[in-house]
């Protein structure tokens, strides 16, 4: 057998490591990369949208000075185009307005610059020229207003300008209103946003008429009236500057807010240097790391160096043990099938003679319910009726073995609802006092009023059944049922002063045909199903069933059940089992049975009930006696198995085909197997199990004869 040397691995497994330990240098170096990007972009975006904010807001503060000056020039131009022109300005009215000032220093010029009310401010030779345009069109700006700079009284101020036109059109003059250094020293203020940062008015040639920083941004584009943008890129004085602009509304002004990207990108930086830092102590820590791998490694090596001449001894002995477990293996493979094959072949045994002992178990019940009926002297009914105990013996363990395999089955449906314990402890103490009483047992019922949620059907025959046990196991003493509240739960105990039972057994005894008492198997003291049978309705219902014991003093058997969240005080009478039903009226039954002692059997029945009987032996019989006579049956009664290609839940379903509607119908069946079990219920069909008394049978007739007609429904459970 080829064996890769152990020691080859060793430069594989550092390659892996070096491989690994660069992949995750290069992964942590790239995450950094692309981290520090993104918070660049980051920053650079928040940056962008604090500019553009602080253009707003500056603006916003720009006009509020601003827009009383601006109106006031406006109003002296439509008085003087809409009167005689210049002459205007010698009215009284006018001169108050020009003495008064209210926005700063007001006065008047020619269209040679010489003044005409006041002494004007000087403007700069551009501006004057732009004032006067000699085609008489508006100053630069296009908002009708020039906006400037000038010496007053040793200190710059802002100058508002707006050329004067007469009735005709001509320019005749202009307005000029010195703007008060002080007036806006507040927007000044607010524009120093720091050393390296430009925020102030600026014209549209770009030259700064109030703020800081830059004198001049440069051109700057044209914008319409309260529009604002945000210039990403702008080189001023070498840097990029980036630069949030708002066009005001009232005159030709723009404030601009310009941030260097080096000011903005300095924390970013920072950030920067540190991430830095701590990748490259990561890559410190990372290579120490890959250095004590490394030397791992290495002492690795050596032990397995130190291991290959142990190894080798030691493989000639493992092949040796490992042919003789092969060996053994095969050995215990093929006893496994065996036994495999011997419980397949137990189970097919178990329900073959299960289902074929019910066929003559039915035959002898039927018959013999016909023989008790024509019987009249005592001695012979006298036989009958042990013959009839003879046939309730052998009938308890076929039910018995029927609920567990149909509980196996999971056809079992439970109704859960609200229950009241009182009625069911009364209900069921009631069937057991007489049985008690016999063996001289003192049985008591202690009285509850709790209500709790479970299935009332399922919840009482687990109670029947350790009531059973108890009765059955106690010599002496007494038995006493009552309840224990936990919280939210209620504990359900049936104490006993039997013989108890050992510890080691306490398990054994929920399964099935366990009892400790009975190494005989004597029949009268049950089947030893009781208890397994609880065990399977308990998990059923979502229930807890315990036992606490003494060997030689006694037992506690419990059942803990939710109580009810909307639990009613008081007694509550306990539902009774529904009186048995009357007789149907006569019908047309179509009986198929196989067996010819049982289909004899349920034909003399049903036709001593006074109905009318179509009898076949499978279903192709069936079929084509109901072709011949051209009838429509009431009622349909088959078995389960049937000879040739059809079951009975086929033959139902034919027959609906055939006679246009559905027909009520009842399945016999003795087949205990769960698939078996499942499929017949799922028929939506009643559901008979053999061997049944002949009143189960006239009950369901009833029940199909009062039912909704052609679908009756029938609940199955674990009887």
């Amino acid at each position: 057998m080829s064996r890769f040397p152990a020691h080859a691995l060793v430069p594989t497994l550092k390659t892996v490591f070096a491989a690994g330990t660069i992949l995750l240098g290069l992964l942590g170096v790239g995450a950094w990369g692309v981290m520090s990007l993104l918070d660049r972009f980051d920053t650079l975006h928040r940056a962008e949208q604090r500019v553009g904010e602080a253009a707003r807001l500056l603006g916003g503060h720009v006009e509020t000075v601003l827009e009383g000056a601006s109106t006031t020039l406006l109003r002296l131009a439509i008085l003087t185009e809409q009167e005689r022109g210049i002459g205007i300005l010698e009215r009284p009215s006018v001169k108050a307005i020009l003495a008064a000032g209210e926005f700063g220093v007001l006065s008047a010029v020619d269209p040679q610059g010489r003044p005409l009310a006041g002494a004007p401010p000087p403007l700069p030779p551009a501006d004057m020229q732009a004032l006067f345009d000699p085609a008489g069109s508006a100053p630069a700006g296009g908002a009708g207003t020039l906006i400037t700079t000038a010496p007053v009284d040793g200190r710059t101020a802002v100058i508002l300008a707006r050329p004067l036109h007469g009735p005709s059109g001509a320019t005749e003059g202009a307005v000029l209103l010195a703007l008060p250094p002080d007036a806006l020293s507040s927007v000044a203020g607010n524009l120093s946003m720091g050393p390296d940062v430009t925020a102030g008015l600026f014209r549209q040639d770009g030259r700064r008429l109030a703020g800081a920083g830059a004198a001049t941004l440069g051109a700057l584009p044209a914008l319409v009236a309260g529009e604002e943008t945000v210039l990403r890129d702008r080189v001023l004085e070498g840097r990029t500057v980036l630069v949030g602009l708002k066009q005001m509304r009232t005159v030709p002004v723009t404030v601009a807010v310009a941030v260097p990207h080096a000011t903005i990108l300095l924390s970013w930086h920072t950030r920067l240097q540190r991430g830095l830092g701590l990748v490259l102590l990561g890559l410190v820590a990372l290579g120490a790391i890959a250095w004590i791998g490394f030397g791992s490694l290495r002492r690795e090596e050596q032990a397995r160096r130190a291991l290959t001449n142990a190894n080798a001894q030691l493989e000639q002995r493992v092949a040796d043990r490992t042919a003789d477990l092969r060996s053994l293996n095969h050995k215990l493979v093929r006893a496994l099938a065996e036994k495999e094959r011997a419980n397949q072949a137990k189970a097919r045994f178990l329900s073959a003679a299960n289902h074929d002992l019910r066929q003559p178990f039915q035959a002898l019940r039927l018959f013999h319910h016909l023989l008790m009926e024509r019987l009249a002297d005592p001695r012979d009914r006298s036989i009958g009726e042990k013959m009839g105990q003879a046939l309730d013996s052998g009938e308890n363990l076929l039910h018995a073995l029927l609920e567990v395999a149909t509980l196996d089955a999971g056809v079992v449906r439970p109704e859960v609802a609200d229950v009241p314990i009182g009625p069911v402890l009364e209900t069921v103490g009631a069937e057991f006092r007489a049985a008690a009483a016999e063996k001289g047992l003192e049985f008591r019922v202690l009285p509850c009023d709790a209500t709790v949620r479970t299935d009332r059907a399922l919840f009482t025959r687990m109670l029947r059944d350790l009531l059973r046990n108890a009765v059955t196991y106690t010599r002496e003493g007494r038995i006493v049922l009552g309840c224990r509240r936990r919280g939210q739960w209620l504990r359900v105990e049936v104490w006993d002063t039997g013989s108890g039972i050992p510890t080691e057994h306490l398990d054994a005894i929920f399964e099935d045909f366990v009892q400790l008492g009975n190494p005989e198997r004597d029949s009268r003291h049950g089947l030893g199903l009781g208890l397994s049978k609880v065990r399977r309705k308990a998990a059923l219902l979502g229930h807890v069933v315990e036992v606490r014991s003494r060997y030689g003093q006694g037992s506690v058997f419990s059942i803990t059940v939710p109580v009810s969240g909307a639990e009613r005080r008081g007694e509550e009478s306990a539902g009774t089992a529904g009186d048995a039903a009357g007789p149907a009226a006569p019908r047309l039954i179509l009986v198929v049975e196989d067996d010819p002692v049982q289909r004899s059997g349920v034909t003399m029945l049903l036709e001593s009930w006074g109905h009318q009987v179509m009898a076949a032996a499978d279903g192709g019989a069936a079929l084509d006696l109901l072709r011949a006579s051209g009838k429509r049956p009431d009622v349909v009664v088959t078995d389960f198995r049937l000879p040739g290609s059809l079951t009975g839940v086929q033959v139902i379903r034919r027959v609906a085909e055939m006679t246009g509607g559905p027909v009520p119908a009842i399945v016999m069946t003795g087949d205990t197997a769960a698939e078996r079990i499942r499929e017949a219920a799922a028929a939506g069909c009643r559901l008979l199990h053999k061997p049944y008394p002949p009143d189960q049978l006239r009950e369901a007739l009833a029940a199909l004869s009062v039912g909704p007609p052609g679908r009756p429904v029938h609940r199955q459970t674990a009887a």
